[in-house]
């Protein structure tokens, strides 16, 4: 596993660089994995020319080691954009919450290359609009697991154990872990996953 550098920022706040994979503040209580939830790549290629994204990838650019910056900084999109859910901690302590509800959207992965690195980073947007930028990780962790999903998954994420899932409505399907190394390809129905993730 590749521990990830992350540099939370909000508008009222300067960057931070965290390691590690922290759930974003904005989770729904509720999930839609409805195509709709996603917003159109016209949408995301105006937030990435917005100065809110290039205060955040400025900051970025600072909290590296070492530090570098480029103002303001050129941004390159590297590849598909990917809405990433959250586990819903309220989904398995209900016996009768459907495996519809067993995420919640979380933030919008988008793989980019920033300023003068070589290897592509990913931008985190909120994950309703106006789709604010709000971190920066460094890698493209989002992407690579996506690369694994089948036809009509969502990709689901466990912060607690960080575990990356294929999620539909009638199967969840282990990707990678960090924690649970042996989890690979493992396939959960409903009860299955609940047991999963209050066992976990």
């Amino acid at each position: 596993m590749t521990r990830r550098s992350l540099c939370a920022a909000a508008l009222l706040y300067a960057a931070l660089a965290i390691q590690g994979c922290a759930p974003p503040p904005h989770t729904p209580p509720n999930a839609d994995i409805s195509p709709a939830t996603t917003p159109d790549a016209a949408t995301i290629a105006q937030v990435l020319e917005s100065p809110a994204t290039a205060q955040l990838a400025a900051s970025f650019l600072r909290s590296q080691n070492p530090p570098t910056t480029e103002t303001p900084p050129t941004l390159h999109r590297s590849g598909p954009h990917v809405m990433v859910y959250a586990t819903n901690p309220k989904f398995a302590t209900d016996p009768q919450s459907p495996l519809h509800n067993a995420g919640t959207p979380s933030y919008i992965a988008i793989p980019t290359t920033i300023g003068p690195r070589t290897d592509p980073d990913t931008i985190q947007l909120t994950p309703t609009p106006p789709y604010t930028p709000q971190a920066i990780a460094t890698g493209t962790e989002e992407s690579q697991a996506a690369q694994a999903l089948p036809p009509n998954a969502h990709l689901l994420l466990d912060y607690p154990s960080h575990t990356w899932f294929a999620w539909t409505e009638t199967q969840v399907t282990a990707i990678s872990s960090s924690t649970h190394t042996d989890i690979k390809g493992r396939e959960f129905d409903t009860t299955q996953f609940k047991q999963w993730l209050t066992s976990r």
